[in-house]
């Protein structure tokens, strides 16, 4: 895939992981963000079909409505995500920027995410670092 840049005005985060960017064309594109899981958000309709993931872990789905929000607060103002691949329900996944600083490593450093392992593992030391200060799902 070429590497594309979308620039969001506005990025709607249905979960800490995955939204709704709106570009300056108006075009609407699902983005999911590229190397965490965030916990699930209620109606957790992966949860039915994947419960033993982490992010349907019990542990995790007490912090899914604060990683939406705090998604939410940090995507306030749009992003810049830069796509990466698409995944097998169609969503363009990105590392998306919010002033200058990498989204995905924020929620994970506040322990509201995990790195993907299945992805390389691309944020382990921000997951570290969460968990030996106890933050997030790691209180």
């Amino acid at each position: 895939m070429i590497e594309a840049v979308l620039i969001c005005t506005i990025l709607a985060m249905s979960d800490g992981d995955s939204g709704r960017c709106t570009t300056q064309a108006g075009e609407r594109v699902r983005v999911r963000l590229a190397g965490i899981d965030a916990p699930e958000v209620a109606p957790f309709t992966r949860c039915r079909t994947q419960p033993e993931i982490w992010a349907c872990s019990t542990r995790a789905a007490a912090f899914g409505v604060t990683a939406q929000a705090r998604a939410r607060q940090l995507t306030a103002s749009g992003a810049r995500c830069t796509v990466t691949d698409r995944d097998r329900w169609g969503r363009v996944v990105a590392r998306c920027t919010v002033n200058e600083h990498d989204l995905g490593s924020i929620m994970v450093r506040e322990g509201l995410a995990i790195s993907e392992s299945n992805f390389g593992d691309p944020y382990r030391r921000e997951e570290r670092a969460a968990r030996a200060d106890h933050l997030g799902v790691w209180r």
